[in-house]
């Protein structure tokens, strides 16, 4: 739960982990989420945007972040070059999570999103948890606290076990409904994976009802390719995608979306 919801790096370690309630994790955060946990943040007053990002459609080592990247992105076409487009649902909120309480625990325990039961895990198996990236404070990772994860057993809780596997699975299911949702709003644009995104901002009432229908609604199994442009503010990377003949642009914030780059 960073302002970059795919940043991580690894350690290899047996941790030990207890929430202290502190509340850290639950300020200022983009909070990713499923399709219908979209729908659960929209219909309780929520915003939720859409992070964009597209690459070639490669292949990749089993097991990279890249192929666990691929396997949840729809597929689409650049001009001329097949690519993928990933499509993060996130909650958008500025200080503390709305959900948040005085006594600092979830007002929405029992529907909260998977992220928050992760937390402070990672979705990703090629990411490893480093405390010193995570909000928590030092004594929820003392030594008396219970056995939270071991580098060669994996995840000792078993509520973020489950979390984990639910969300792995429910990233692979929503791909068809996400190329839906895609069509439906009219997003055609997306960064360059890596390198930035293209932050989707619909209207709320808008996107409810595109995310009710690609979740209630049959998927078209006739539905014409998407169509995506990849916007970059480097020449050198609109160069590149021009070369291999997939269709550029300099990002358009007057569309609708706000272009996010995840460099200096």
């Amino acid at each position: 739960m960073n302002s970059n919801p795919e940043q991580g790096t690894e350690a290899a370690s047996a941790l030990q982990f207890s929430c202290t309630s502190c509340g850290r994790c639950c300020n200022g955060l983009r909070l990713l989420l499923s399709l219908s946990e979209a729908i659960t943040w929209l219909d309780h007053g929520g915003r939720v945007e859409l992070l964009c990002d597209a690459a070639p459609a490669l292949e990749f080592p089993e097991g990279s972040s890249e192929a666990y990247r691929a396997a949840r992105a729809a597929p689409a076409t650049s001009h001329a070059l097949p690519v993928t487009i990933s499509v993060l649902p996130t909650a958008v909120f500025d200080g503390p999570c709305p959900n948040l309480q005085a006594d600092m625990r979830c007002g929405a325990y029992d529907r909260r999103p998977n992220a928050c039961r992760i937390y402070p895990a990672e979705i990703r198996p090629d990411r490893r948890i480093v405390p010193a990236e995570k909000l928590c404070p030092p004594q929820a990772w003392d030594a008396d606290q219970p056995l939270f994860s071991h580098p060669i057993t994996g995840m000792a809780d078993a509520v973020t076990a489950t979390a984990i596997d639910h969300a792995r699975a429910t990233g692979m299911d929503d791909v068809a409904r996400k190329t839906r949702l895609l069509a439906l709003l009219g997003i055609n644009q997306a960064a360059l994976a890596n390198e930035g995104y293209a932050i989707w901002k619909p209207a709320p009432a808008r996107l409810l009802d595109a995310l009710r229908e690609v979740m209630d609604g049959g998927l078209p199994t006739d539905a014409a390719p998407l169509q995506v442009e990849i916007v970059s503010l480097r020449a050198e990377t609109r160069r590149m995608m021009a070369e291999a003949q997939g269709g550029d642009a300099l990002p358009d914030t007057t569309r609708g979306y706000e272009y996010l780059p995840l460099y200096g």
